[in-house]
């Protein structure tokens, strides 16, 4: 995007119906991109005498030199945050959105009361999430259309048959078409579904906000629903006994099986300090050097770069040799060259996690774990066995990635109870004394 500082309009202000000085010109930021172009009015003109036009700034001798010179620096900054920010996450960022974010921040955005409705502007950010290649999040936002569009048509749309939906904007939005959006989305759901649902609801209501069509104030949601959708819930308990998990790692499967890939992987993950299914799979042969393994987590981007346990190393070395090998560079041989899209990678890694929760289904009946054990149980199972071998919160800390000692314990807490349960059968366990010595005190037995 290019930002062009300051330019002056094509005619002179009084022709435009501000009061500003006859043969004054009104000072803006243009920014453009493509063909698309948006300006930013900063409120102030300026003679051509008291115009730099090399620096694109007002002369000492403008009258309002400092404020407006002020108001420049200030939006420019503004402006070169939101581009930071959006080549950080990797997406795209329209001049209009800069634009919006820009006075969205100074106060200074208007309504846009004739322009996209909700269900409109859902299908605006989940495109703009495809194109930025998150198509998980998209398929969360596209859940929660789905729900929405439900209660303003009073049915379930299907997406072939959108064409004939009602659509609804932000500003028509009421107190009891939000308390009917609740209801509707808590009937028969878990509280973590529900979450998940309003936690959506609302970001669609907070971009729309910043976009401008609609006020927090008047229109927001959480004004008017009871349910806390940021509250820490509880879940099950998703991490496995560490005796059983080791009588799973012991098992011998056919090496020409799928479920022995499985259990190659499931040891990798365990070993390799809980890394997540989806970003085994994305790992490329040149992440693994000199038993250090780097990478980039896929669900908060950021770049993690640790030594690997000599017995995930070993499983690394193995897949140089296995028979199938990914053709697009990939450690492990889940993606291939095929799988050429953002879109593609996701709904195989989804169609392989099935498969390999599948896999893990077994193991545990095997061994006898009658719990549940899916991939989550790796992770939340590597940190609670280090937790229950008395190994310092710090450590786990960053063995996990967590940013702070807060976030790991909030994660511990989650898992089992083992240490909680210990220390109780020891604190009741019965301290049988000798009959003779009970008798000799003349306690009744």
């Amino acid at each position: 995007m290019e930002v062009k500082s300051l330019i002056y309009t094509l005619r002179k202000i009084k022709k435009s119906g501000k009061s500003f000085k006859e043969g004054e010109y009104e000072v803006r930021i243009r920014l453009s991109q493509y063909k698309e172009k948006e300006f930013i009015s900063l409120g102030y003109s300026s003679s051509v005498e008291n115009w730099d036009e090399v620096h694109m700034l007002p002369k000492p001798s403008h009258p309002h030199y400092k404020e407006l010179s002020k108001k420049i620096n200030r939006i420019m900054d503004d402006i070169d945050f939101e581009l930071k920010k959006a080549q950080r996450s990797g997406r795209f960022i329209s001049c209009i959105e800069v634009k919006r974010a820009v006075l969205h921040t100074a106060g200074d955005l208007p309504l846009q009361h004739d322009q996209l409705k909700i269900l409109e502007f859902f299908d605006k950010v989940i495109n703009e999430l495809e194109e930025a290649g998150n198509p998980g999040y998209a398929d969360v936002f596209e859940s929660t259309r789905s729900t929405v569009s439900k209660l303003i048509n009073n049915k379930f749309i299907p997406a072939d048959e959108r064409e004939r939906e009602k659509d609804k904007p932000f500003l028509a939005f009421t107190k009891d078409d939000h308390q009917k959006y609740e209801r509707l989305v808590s009937a028969g759901a878990s509280e973590s579904t529900i979450s998940l649902y309003l936690r959506t609801y609302y970001r669609i209501w907070n971009l729309a906000i910043k976009e401008g069509y609609c006020t927090r104030e008047e229109h927001h949601p959480s004004k008017f629903i009871k349910f806390r959708a940021y509250k820490r819930i509880r879940t099950k308990k998703r991490s496995i006994n560490q005796d059983f998990l080791q009588d799973i790692i012991d098992a011998k499967f056919d090496p020409g099986s799928r479920i022995f890939r499985s259990h190659l992987i499931l040891q990798f993950m365990y070993y390799g300090r809980g890394i997540n299914f989806g970003d085994v799979c994305k790992l490329r042969r040149e992440d693994v050097a000199n038993g250090t393994l780097c990478y980039t987590r896929s669900k908060n981007h950021r770049e993690y770069d640790y030594t690997l346990h000599p017995r995930a190393i070993e499983i690394v070395e193995y897949f140089k040799n296995y028979p199938q090998q990914s053709d697009a560079g990939y450690l492990f041989p889940v993606l291939f060259s095929r799988h050429d899209t953002a879109r593609k990678v996701d709904s195989r890694i989804h169609h392989q996690l099935r498969k390999f929760n599948e896999d893990l289904k077994k193991m545990a009946e095997m061994v006898g774990w009658e719990r549940k054990f899916t991939s989550y149980s790796l992770r939340h199972g590597f940190a609670t066995h280090l937790r229950n071998n008395d190994v310092d919160i710090s450590i786990i800390k960053e063995a996990l990635g967590h940013e702070t000692e807060e976030q790991t314990v909030v994660y511990l807490e989650e898992l089992d109870d083992k240490p909680v349960a210990d220390a109780i059968n020891k604190a009741l366990t019965v301290n049988k004394r000798k009959p003779e010595k009970q008798q000799k005190k003349g306690r009744r037995i």
